[in-house]
């Protein structure tokens, strides 16, 4: 599968990909990526069942949808302010638009609760508990790079969203705010490029 050339019109360019081959590269991905953090959480961390569990308490439980809710939101919102003001990270974006743009719903959805998961369990649970907040925030963005093979914008946001999301395993002890945080990150990024592709 090859990336779209970002300095081209989207409308110039043919699909790289069919939406099953999406699907099922990136079921491959990013199902590998979860399988190793698994293991690294059970047997390295020994912290899969903390990280996993829910708890009985309803307060609670509503803290730690509201720790979700809220990495969100600060993504989501600093997400469009890096749009509106940087040209690489546009450029990006309508890459990524003619990426995932013909593809159905349900390839978008499946795309960001297996990026959500599998990041999350990786990087969060599985090195994040050795290496601490910054330095997996760091390699969180080294592997966002750009198809260029350059640190870029995004890159450097998702240093951003590491430390966010890092912050929020970090202070509630549970993976599942982050994965919340970040499937509605993606899910909404990815439906929302769609949208743009169908309206050009």
């Amino acid at each position: 599968m090859t990336f779209p050339d970002p300095s081209l019109p989207p409308e110039t360019q043919q699909p790289p990909y069919s939406p099953p081959s999406l699907a099922r590269v990136s079921t491959l991905i990013y199902g590998g990526m979860t399988v190793v953090g698994l293991l690294l959480m059970r047997f390295w961390q020994n912290n899969l069942t903390p990280a996993f569990s829910f708890p009985k308490d309803g307060s609670e439980r509503l803290r730690l949808a509201a720790a979700g809710l809220l990495a969100a939101g600060v993504l989501l919102t600093s997400s469009a302010a890096l749009e509106s003001w940087n040209d690489s990270f546009r450029s990006l974006k309508n890459m990524f638009m003619k990426l995932i743009g013909p593809a159905p719903a349900w390839v978008a959805l499946w795309l960001a609760f297996l990026s959500s998961f599998g990041e999350e369990i990786f990087f969060r649970g599985a090195i994040q508990p050795t290496f601490g907040i910054v330095p997996t925030s760091i390699i969180f963005g080294l592997a966002h790079i750009g198809p260029d093979g350059k640190v870029g914008a995004w890159s450097l946001w998702a240093v951003g969203a590491g430390l966010v999301l890092g912050w929020t395993f970090d202070q509630t002890g549970s993976l599942w705010p982050a994965i919340t945080g970040h499937f509605l990150v993606n899910g909404v990024s990815l439906l929302s490029l769609q949208r743009q592709y169908r309206q050009r």
